[in-house]
């Protein structure tokens, strides 16, 4: 905080008198007592911030804020790696697989692997995969996509300025699967090993909308 242009209570030209000074003994005890209070709202505010973020790592949050299972899945329209123009309405009428990403996450990188395995399996039977890489740059994701092998449609929102407002990503990564009727059906907030991708993924597709409905 920036400090006040007036004069400070006690000094000269504030016009408020300074306080006689405490008895000493008193005045100990009363900066002790101020120093362990202070220890104790900064320990609770700590403890309080850590809370905060678990919720955030469970989902709590985010999951609050994301589009609901059973709602439409909100459009969007961002750009591929290569400045392409992809809209997530392009892909109605069959089942999406969203997510959002970036190569500088830890348990996104951890995860690639399974994802794409996963997603080279699913890809015969009819789903689509969309990998939003988010706050980093198209380059960036491109490159690490290239060097793992992806076959997934790689777009790239660094700013989430595109899909940000329906899709407010506080965990990465988050997985959204949505059927071929654009019904969100599952969301995900933490990374996959491949076998719970391929379980997540193949409920869009063993389902009709007629089922899932």
């Amino acid at each position: 905080m920036a400090a006040s242009d007036s004069p400070l209570p006690g000094t000269p030209g504030s016009g408020v008198q300074a306080a006689s000074p405490a008895h000493p003994g008193r005045r100990n005890q009363v900066i002790v007592g101020v120093a362990c209070l202070v220890v104790i709202v900064i320990a609770a505010a700590f403890a309080g911030s850590t809370s905060g973020w678990d919720a955030i790592g469970r989902g709590g949050i985010n999951r609050s804020l994301l589009p609901k299972v059973g709602e439409p899945a909100p459009d969007f329209t961002t750009e591929d790696v290569f400045g392409n123009p992809v809209s997530l309405s392009q892909f109605r009428g069959q089942p999406v697989w969203l997510m959002f990403w970036g190569s500088w996450c830890p348990p996104c990188r951890a995860e690639f692997p399974d994802i794409q395995a996963a997603y080279a399996k699913l890809e015969p039977e009819g789903l689509r995969m969309l990998g939003v890489s988010l706050r980093e740059s198209p380059v960036d994701a491109a490159a690490y996509a290239g060097r793992n092998g992806a076959t997934f449609l790689v777009l790239s929102d660094p700013d989430e300025t595109d899909t940000g407002a329906a899709y407010p990503i506080f965990n990465f990564p988050t997985h959204i699967f949505i059927d071929s009727d654009g019904i969100v059906r599952s969301v995900i907030l933490e990374d996959m090993d491949e076998e719970q991708a391929i379980a997540e993924a193949s409920r869009v597709l063993a389902a009709g909308p007629a089922a899932q409905s």
